[in-house]
């Protein structure tokens, strides 16, 4: 009983600071929200432009929240705080970097 007691506090300290991201349309803009406790700093690549990076605007201590046009199919990741985080999402593609992005496909 006490091995299961430490390995669910372990589990539970892990993936409390873990970053998780949704993905919202709303007429022609999508709104991504990353959930990421304790960033400094997240900025959102995309395909639309490039992988120009976009400030993602704070909205809470762990909330960021970057709005693009829905109407074009488009891969995308963040950078939290210098780091490229590619969060869990339903599409995929491999980088030029032997990586994977995630997509955005209208209508899926």
């Amino acid at each position: 009983m006490k091995h299961l007691c430490v390995l669910l506090g372990a589990f539970l300290i892990l993936t409390q600071g873990c970053a998780h991201h949704n993905l919202k349309v709303v007429g022609d803009t999508t709104t991504l929200t990353l959930i990421s406790p304790r960033s400094e700093n997240v900025q959102l690549a995309c395909s639309l432009d490039g992988f120009v990076l976009h400030p993602a605007r704070k909205l809470d201590d762990s909330t960021w929240e970057v709005q693009l046009p829905s109407a074009s199919e488009f891969s995308y990741f963040y950078l939290v705080d210098g780091k490229v985080f590619v969060p869990k999402c339903a599409y995929t593609e491999l980088d030029d970097f032997g990586s994977r992005n995630c997509m955005y496909v209208p209508g899926m």
